[in-house]
């Protein structure tokens, strides 16, 4: 069973500090493609395809930059845990890419029902929280289910955010220029909680709960049948 490297306060502070610069980077990259393609939306207020690909455009450059930056700057500033880093860049860009293309049919039938804006703010937040799980899958399956409650964590936050914002009539098209690096430092902090309340757990009571080889339900009482009878079988076809 692989040890856990401990979450330090300085570690903490440094993948808060990559989830800002990633979420600031993706923002910029964002502003930047909006002002490019600003002369090609159309001036009114009516929803096209034309705009509708600009918005899919503008939604795919600014989570791919901040996703790709998030998760480089994470592997640096963490590679004890995430060592692996040109494989979790390589999925993470593909992740996006396969998103992007799967997402055309919901940005569509948000043109039909004038919810296009919505439509991609959930883009940007499936996209940050499904790269944060390629992350955690890829360092090491042993501790992937502590990142996956705590990504998912990070996700209803980010939502109860934006609810909030929406109640205090923040526009939609303002919270999305805001959201990824939120969604980014909500996804950091939350991880950052999850992962100290487990240490603190593991210290009081020694069991490695979220590792994937600890058995919690008796699954190793069973292990030793399957496999003589897996062997006992192997025998017999080896005697034919």
């Amino acid at each position: 069973m692989t040890e856990k490297r401990p979450l330090t306060l300085s570690l903490f502070a440094a993948r808060l500090l990559s989830g800002f610069v990633g979420g600031i980077a993706g923002t910029l990259a964002l502003f930047i493609t909006f002002f490019i393609l600003n002369s090609l939306i159309p001036s009114t207020d009516e929803t096209t395809s034309l705009s509708v690909f600009i918005v899919i455009v503008m939604a795919f450059i600014g989570t791919l930059i901040s996703n790709i930056v998030t998760s480089l700057m994470v592997t640096f500033v963490d590679s004890a845990k995430y060592n692996r880093r040109k494989t979790t860049l390589v999925h993470v860009f593909m992740f996006n890419l396969i998103f992007v293309f799967l997402s055309i049919p919901f940005y569509l039938m948000g043109a039909a029902l004038d919810i296009v804006t919505g439509v991609a703010a959930v883009h940007l937040v499936l996209s940050a929280f499904i790269s944060a799980l390629l992350m955690e899958i890829i360092a090491g399956y042993e501790y992937s289910l502590l990142g996956i409650y705590s990504a998912t964590l990070g996700v209803l936050v980010s939502i109860g955010i934006a609810f909030v914002a929406l109640t205090l009539k923040i526009q939609t098209t303002q919270l999305i220029f805001m959201a990824m690096p939120i969604i980014w430092i909500v996804l950091e902090i939350t991880g950052g909680f999850a992962e100290w309340i487990y240490d603190s757990f593991v210290r009081l009571y020694g069991i490695e709960a979220l590792n994937i080889k600890t058995d919690l339900g008796g699954d190793a009482e069973k292990e030793p049948k399957d496999e003589n009878a897996f062997e006992e079988g192997v025998d017999k076809e080896d005697g034919k």
